[in-house]
């Protein structure tokens, strides 16, 4: 096996962390990250496909997937896939965004191969049961109206369709009604003999990993994978402006508002986040403070960044009662009118950059977040991204910067807005 990066040690914040990274025969990559006085680990295989990769008829697919590789394998019925971790009090799911689908686990040490085999178990032999797409069909078709029952949820994914027009960023990750029904076994397979291939495959793991030992067991069990050509991906174009009201069957009117920036790959992603804090996260930011305990217009109220790898979201959503709906904008509206035109004090600042760091560090005692770090670095950067390096950018920020990021929300025609709003009696 050929290792491209030499082994670095992390010392301090990082709890002396050792990570590694290797390329395996096949192409597959693999990266650890040894966590000193740790028992456990968390595993995860990495798909870099999600909901932004599929074809116009295969909304939704990349979800469905991920549900349907734990309808059972060539060698496992379903109920033994749950007992095959449970029985050494392992745990087993999955997730599906936009840019990626993630299988993974947790275990104690001595049982890294068992999950591991499982695991490439999942990607490689899915049997996809015909009866079993049919019954996934009504679970995921239940699971997108009880997603449209919560305004919550289905406003965000209203406010990035408008945001991101025709692109597939549009698209929420769960798909259509109508496209999911059109779902047939043949194009599943298809789909994973297109996405399911070597190159497009991450291993990472955090905790008591042995990273050559990894390495040997993923040679091991994954060496019929496949080879194949990773998706090229066509970045979107926001439409940064708009505005639209939905009636709804709701009791309060719910609103966002927001804009498209920069994605992850970019050196402004840092100051996104944290204008994010200092705007509208917990309950010492300025929209909570000015909206909700000055005037009292808006129960919940937050910021919040939606990262993927070329692009990024920037909103701000509100819950309203009725006829507020308008004000609420308007002073949304005004606090980024005023963060632009002046700067925040230092102690502002600040705060934001403590809750923000804190945040950051609380994650090092999770290994599953370190595992998920492990992976949104490699597949977007290409390499680890040290929190000691995050934390040094973080603290090089300026009150100047916050304005300028206000600023730019405010360019052109201004944030796009979405907003529901109860029936007329």
């Amino acid at each position: 096996m050929k290792h491209d990066f030499a082994p670095h040690v992390r010392r301090s914040l990082d709890g002396d962390a050792r990570y590694e990274k290797s390329t395996l025969s096949n192409g597959m990559r693999v990266v650890t990250e040894h966590v000193p006085g740790i028992q456990s680990l968390a595993i995860g295989v990495w798909i870099d496909t999600g909901s932004r990769d599929e074809r116009p008829a295969e909304a939704g697919m990349a979800h469905f997937m991920e549900h349907m590789v734990f309808k059972g394998t060539a060698h496992r019925k379903p109920h033994h896939i749950a007992q095959y971790l449970e029985a050494v009090g392992g745990y087993l799911n999955a997730w599906t965004t936009k840019d990626n689908t993630c299988y993974y686990a947790r275990v104690l040490e001595p049982h890294l191969s068992r999950a591991l085999h499982l695991l490439a178990d999942l990607v490689q032999h899915a049997t996809l049961p015909e009866r079993e797409i049919e019954k996934e069909k009504g679970v995921i078709i239940e699971e997108m109206r009880g997603a449209d029952d919560d305004p919550e949820d289905a406003i965000h994914d209203s406010f990035e369709a408008m945001l991101y027009g025709r692109h597939p960023l549009a698209h929420p990750v769960i798909g259509h009604e109508h496209s999911v029904r059109a779902f047939r076994r043949d194009s599943l397979q298809e789909f994973v003999g297109r996405h399911y291939v070597a190159e497009n495959i991450l291993v990472t793991a955090a905790g008591a990993v042995d990273h050559d030992a990894l390495c040997a067991l993923c040679e091991k069990e994954f060496a019929a994978l496949a080879r194949g050509a990773r998706v090229r991906r066509r970045p979107p174009r926001s439409t940064r402006g708009g505005f639209r009201v939905e009636p709804r069957h709701v009791q309060q009117s719910h609103l966002v508002l927001g804009v498209a920036a920069e994605g992850m790959r970019t050196d402004r992603t840092l100051r996104l986040q944290v204008f994010s804090t200092l705007l509208g996260e917990g309950m010492s930011s300025r929209l909570f403070q000015r909206i909700r305990e000055r005037h009292g217009y808006a129960y919940n109220i937050y910021s919040f960044s939606a990262m993927y790898a070329d692009v990024s979201t920037l909103g701000v959503y509100a819950g309203v009662e009725r006829g507020r709906e308008e004000r609420t904008r308007q002073l949304v509206l005004r606090e980024l009118q005023e963060l632009a035109a002046r700067p925040v004090s230092v102690r502002e600042l600040n705060r934001a950059l403590e809750q923000s760091t804190g945040s950051m560090l609380l994650g090092l005692e999770s290994m599953s977040s370190r595992m998920s770090r492990l992976g949104r670095d490699e597949l977007v950067f290409g390499r680890d991204v040290p929190v000691r390096e995050l934390l040094g950018s973080m603290r090089e920020l300026t009150p100047e910067d916050m304005r300028m990021e206000a600023e730019r929300l405010l360019q052109g025609d201004g944030p796009a807005c979405v907003m529901f709003v109860p029936h007329a009696p």
